[in-house]
């Protein structure tokens, strides 16, 4: 392999156990004494399949799990199973303990505030996020778009799903943050409004968050921004 490819292949390893769902995968995968079906690892996860097939699929790119098709009883397509490849190579972001240390600290430097003054300042740091977010992005992805693949890269596990007329929905499972959240709600959730209100801004639309749906989900509506 030229230094080349294995730089591309070490990156593609890099990006894919960047999100914590993955990781979360990769360990199931290895500590199962055989293959592991969608569904089985959907509900260890406490994912939707649709959200686990997304994930097997850059880990398989990746070259970190592989599929074997399993025929079942009956007729029809055989079912894919899967297992991990090998071992995940040493790679720092399969250790977010700094990272979270350093989330609990800011969140804590945020909760010294005022009541009145901690959730407009979250809000804010979200907001300058979301708008870097935005300026290092490539194209121009409609809202909806926009909002699943950054939320993807800060280790959700974002999915459509169906919403009233004239309101887009996205379900965002597995919030990387979920333990402080629950702590500090009125930080680390106006902080991820904050992120959606800068992925969004002049897109000419607004997305409200709606935390907690369930115990390890959340909501974003997306609505056209009022004229």
């Amino acid at each position: 392999m030229t230094e080349k490819a294995g730089g591309e292949a070490a990156e593609r390893v890099h990006r894919a156990l960047a999100v914590p769902s993955r990781r979360r995968l990769m360990s199931l995968l290895r500590e199962a004494d055989g293959l592991l079906g969608v569904d089985e690892l959907a509900a260890a996860a406490g994912l939707s399949v649709t959200t686990v097939r997304h994930h097997l699929a850059a880990l398989a790119d990746a070259g970190l799990v592989r599929a074997t098709a399993a025929a079942g009883p009956g007729r029809g397509r055989p079912k894919l199973r899967y297992t991990a490849v090998r071992a995940a190579p040493a790679d720092p972001a399969a250790d977010d303990t700094a990272y979270r240390d350093l989330a609990t600290a800011l969140v804590d430097a945020l909760a010294a505030q005022s009541a009145q003054g901690r959730k407009p300042a979250a809000r804010a740091a979200g907001r300058a996020w979301g708008r870097r977010l935005t300026a290092a992005s490539e194209g121009t992805a409609a809202p909806a778009e926009r909002v699943l693949a950054h939320a993807a890269r800060m280790g959700f596990a974002p999915e459509p799903a169906p919403a009233p007329a004239g309101t887009e929905r996205l379900l965002l499972h597995a919030c990387p943050y979920r333990e402080l959240a629950r702590e500090r709600p009125e930080i680390v959730c106006a902080l991820h409004q904050g992120v959606l209100d800068g992925l969004l801004e002049h897109s000419g639309t607004t997305a409200a968050l709606v935390p907690f749906v369930t115990p390890d989900l959340c909501r974003a509506d997306l609505h056209p921004s009022p004229r």
